[in-house]
């Protein structure tokens, strides 16, 4: 087994969320948006270290993980 876990692929989330009541595609949406928040906070402290290589790829990976959160939530307001 793989040590390295990758995400969920968005049609699989989308069939994860397609039968859920609103209350909990709401929590989601808030619970995701709250992580981009703390991840934002994240990368503007790292900006001050750019200079360092693993703050740089620190950045690079916050961005990619806000991406795909903004993607489920986009879901979630679909569904």
């Amino acid at each position: 087994m793989s040590s390295a876990s990758h995400p969920i692929t968005p049609a699989r989330f989308a069939a994860a969320i397609e039968d859920l009541p609103p209350g909990p595609l709401f929590t989601k949406a808030s619970e995701l948006q709250n992580s981009i928040n703390h991840l934002e906070r994240s990368n503007a402290q790292l900006l001050n270290y750019e200079d360092d290589a693993d703050c740089r790829e620190a950045i690079v990976e916050n961005e990619a993980v806000m991406q795909r959160m903004r993607e489920r939530i986009q879901l979630l307001k679909a569904e």
